[in-house]
């Protein structure tokens, strides 16, 4: 069993990591341990690697894993961590927005799923937050009511990693 008490990087951050990582996988040493979101906050843990290295994280106090920290680089080995995707919502607000509701359709959008205490994640003009069942969806429609004609709402599955200060908690 291998103890981690810190990750090395990400391959993600890091453009020199990235190509360390890709090499290793074309050499068959790169390693992926999977987590979900809900388990990247966790600091104390145990997994097993996609190639079967048990793996004991003891993290600092406060820790969050991301999708692509490094938990061990060796010159031959590198152990990668990887979110698993999941079920997401996605909110595009529409182009046909006329003047008057340039502030009332996002703000509304924002108080909704506001209330709802959802971490969020935005690109663009979409707004990404994860759903337990696709019957959320149908929720969504009925809540926006009138605003609905403004917004496509659609089912997806991603890895998620909310926006920095909006995943404060979930019910």
């Amino acid at each position: 069993m291998i103890t981690i008490d810190r990750t090395v990087g990400n391959i993600g951050q890091d453009h020199k990591l990235r190509e360390k990582y890709e090499e290793l996988c074309r050499e068959k040493l790169a390693e992926t341990v999977t987590i979900t979101r809900l388990e990247s906050r966790r600091v104390r843990m145990r997994k097993t690697s996609d190639k079967g290295t048990d793996v004991a994280l003891t993290l600092p106090s406060g820790s969050h894993l991301r999708h692509g920290d490094i938990l061990l680089f060796e010159p031959h080995k590198m152990i990668v961590i990887e979110l698993e995707p999941e079920n997401l919502a996605m909110i595009e607000i529409k182009n046909n927005i006329h003047q008057d509701d340039i502030i009332e359709v996002p703000a509304r959008v924002g108080h909704t799923i506001g209330n709802l205490h959802r971490p969020i994640k935005l690109e663009g003009n979409k707004i990404y937050f994860p759903i337990q069942a696709d019957t959320e969806l149908d929720m969504f429609r009925k809540l926006f009511g009138h605003l609905n004609e403004h917004l496509e709402i659609k089912k997806t599955k991603m890895v998620f990693e909310p926006e920095e200060g909006t995943e404060i908690h979930e019910h």
